[in-house]
């Protein structure tokens, strides 16, 4: 077996590791409900608009809590 290929476990596990942190970053900082009605306030929209998505957001936030125990 040479180097290489031992070394290529380690690595991969090390990529693996790096994507799905990457991964959970982006979800928590662009796409969860809160990031999503804080950038929607923070953009110059109507307050209509701003109004339904922080409304759906927030319906969105209350059916994950209810469904946790």
């Amino acid at each position: 077996m040479s180097v290489a290929q031992v070394l290529s476990v380690p690595s991969a596990v090390v990529v693996t590791l790096t994507l799905l942190l990457l991964t959970v970053w982006l979800e928590r900082r662009f796409l969860s409900p809160r990031s999503l009605i804080t950038m929607v306030v923070r953009v110059r929209n109507t307050p209509e608009h701003a109004e339904r998505i922080v409304a759906a957001q927030a319906e969105a936030l209350l059916r994950t809590y209810q469904r946790v125990p």
